[in-house]
This record gives C-alpha cells, structure tokens and sequence, in this order.
C-alpha cells in the first residue's frame, strides 16, 4: 500500500517468485526498451513482440490464473508500472535542489499522459492548479491518482508564474474524506476523495529520500541527532538458542548434504517443499549443492559445519528479508529471500540466502 510500492515489485494475485521475476523482467524491459503493450509487424512483415506477448508467455510458463480478462489484466500491470516508474523519476529529476531553485512550483496538469474518454471531475478541477514543490498537498495529490489516470506534473519557474499573471502560488485545496470500503480488508477506511484506493501518495519519494526517514533527515532546517541507544535490549534476549551443534570439518561432501536435508525430511534424489513461516513454499533438494558441472560445493567458505544450523534458520528464522537484486551476469532482477538467525550464546549471525539461480550460507560473527 502507498510508499511501500517505491521499494516493491509486486502484481496483485501473483505469489510465486520465478513468476514475479519474469513480470519483472517484462516490465523492466519496457521501461530501458521502449517495449510497446502490443507487437506490430515490422518493414519486413515480421512480428515484433510486445508486452501482451510476453505476458501470454509468462501465464503459460508459470500456470497462471489471474482475474478479470486478458487485455485487461496485462495492461493494468504494464500500465500501472510505466507510469508509477515514469512518476517516480519526473519526482527525482523535479526535487534536485538545482532544480528547485529554478522551479520551486509544480503545476497539475490533467490527462498529461494520455486524455482520458471520460475524465474525473475531480482530476479535471485541478487542472492548471499551482503550488509550490513542497506543499504537503503533493504528497497525497503527486499523480496519477488512480487506475488509467494520464494526469502528471509539470515544473514552474517564478517568471513562468508572472507570465499566467499569477503573483503567487494557488492556495492548495482542502483534502476531503470518503468513507470507502477497503478492498484489500472488506473494511470501512476514510480515503482521500478522487483517488482510488491504494494511490494517496506520490510515487517515488520516498526512494529519493533514500532509507532514513525523512523525519530524521531534518526538522526545522537542523538535522536531528539518532536516538541514544543506551537502554536498548540486548539482541540475545530476543532470540533462542541454536538447537543443533556445529558439526565436524572433516566429513565427505555427502555427508553434509544428507545432514541438511534430514532437518526437511528429504534425502538425496528425494526433494521436499517446506513452507517457510512468512508462508512461502521453496524446494528443497541436493540439487542446492550442486554447481553448474554438477559438482557438490558444500564446503565452499567452510561453511560445510553450519548446514544444520543453516537448515534450521530457515525452519525457524528470526527474520526473513526479501528484496529484488541486480544479477551482472544474467541481466536480470532476482528476488532473493534471506532467513537471519541470531544466537543467544555466541551472537553470531547465521544467514541463509536463496533465491531461483542460487543460494549461499554465511555465518557472521558479532
């Protein structure tokens, strides 16, 4: 919901992660390619592929069953994407302290992107509306503000403002409530009137704000001191003890992946899918140990005495982190999940990280 879509990939109904990522890759591509919604026939009669063609693909793939139609569906994913990542950018490139001393005004502009059949009222009343960059009406009002919405943003200099014959900025309108139903709960919210659900937010600053809240960042001009962390809780209080020990360095490599694979119940040659406590269904296998030759890498870092403790971070973690990485190699996101451990006795942090292309295991030492 909100902000959370500035550090988010998500497509509502899908759940499996190889999945995701190819919805991710579509998009990224039509974000860095200029990948169109629909193919198109080039000089030569050949069809080139479009959106529309990697999503058939992609539901075909993974088994997909998702609702509503298949033109529908596919260009609220592509759509939606486009113009929050196009947002969120014009956010960045407008919110630059350069930029800002030249244009230190935003002005609505209704159907920017595109001019809708049948407008918004609400959209078309604040067309031409201009305020000043950082009044907090942006912050709820930043477009689009709502499904198919083609309403943007564009930058005003002070001379621009005299030239509408303006002597100042507008006064921002009051931002009315609805009472609406949730959909995602079923439950009666208060909601910012002429926004659908889900889109009361401007896309992309909290990204430019980088991972401090803003509230820190500054407050009054003068940068906040971090609170003092003296009375914190140690961290070996709020974890348990490993149940497993370490296990000796000197065993074969087929030792240790037998170890691993007892704590799931599987053996080699005989997988098992576990659901983890975020509720995320992975495979489990030999074939985690094994490289691209085929060959067992176990003992890679040493880390062949931690598998059972390995396997039971991810049986039962203290925290499960999951966030899309750049893969050089492939040219691709990938979602990558990484189960953390803490233990009570030593503070060693033991991390296992998994994702469709590999996985690795560390122990961190306090």
């Amino acid at each position: 919901m909100h902000q959370a879509h500035d550090r988010a990939f998500v497509v509502a109904g899908a759940k499996k992660e190889a999945l995701l990522e190819d919805f991710q890759k579509a998009i990224d591509d039509a974000l860095a390619k200029g990948l169109p919604f629909k193919g198109f026939k080039d000089k030569d009669g050949n069809h080139q592929p479009g959106f529309l063609d990697r999503f058939d693909e992609i539901v075909a793939r993974h088994g997909w069953s998702y609702n509503g139609g298949r033109d529908w569906r596919a260009r609220v994913i592509y759509e939606t994407n486009l113009k929050t990542a196009y947002a969120a950018g014009r956010y960045k490139q407008m919110t630059e302290p350069d930029v800002l001393k030249i244009y230190p005004y935003w002005q609505y502009v209704h159907g920017l992107r595109r001019v809708p059949d049948e407008p918004r009222l609400e959209h078309l009343g604040w067309d031409g509306l201009i305020l000043r960059a950082d009044d907090p009406w942006w912050l709820t009002y930043y477009p689009p503000n709502g499904w198919k919405c083609g309403c943007g943003v564009r930058p005003v200099s002070a001379r621009k403002l005299r030239r509408l014959g303006k002597t100042g900025p507008d006064s921002a309108p009051p931002i009315i409530l609805d009472n609406r139903t949730d959909p995602g709960t079923g439950e009666l919210i208060d909601y910012p009137k002429g926004i659908d659900i889900g889109w009361a937010y401007a896309p992309g600053r909290t990204w430019a704000d980088g991972l401090v809240p803003r509230e820190l960042q500054q407050q009054s001009g003068r940068q906040l001191s971090l609170p003092r962390l003296d009375n914190l809780v140690p961290s070996t209080q709020l974890t348990k003890p490993f149940k497993t020990d370490l296990l000796p360095d000197d065993q074969s490599e087929e030792f240790y992946v037998s170890e691993f694979l007892k704590a799931f119940g599987a053996r080699v040659g005989i997988p098992k899918l576990i659901r983890d406590k975020a509720g995320q269904v992975i495979l489990v296998s030999d074939a985690l140990f094994h490289d691209a030759r085929g060959e067992i890498k176990v003992k890679k870092r040493g880390r062949q005495i931690h598998v059972t403790r390995l396997a039971e971070t991810i049986l039962d973690p203290d925290e499960i982190w999951v966030d899309w990485e750049w893969h050089r190699q492939k040219k691709q996101w990938i979602l990558k999940r990484r189960y953390l451990r803490l233990d009570a006795d030593t503070s060693d942090v033991t991390i296992f990280e998994f994702s469709n292309k590999s996985w690795a295991g560390v122990t961190a030492l306090n």
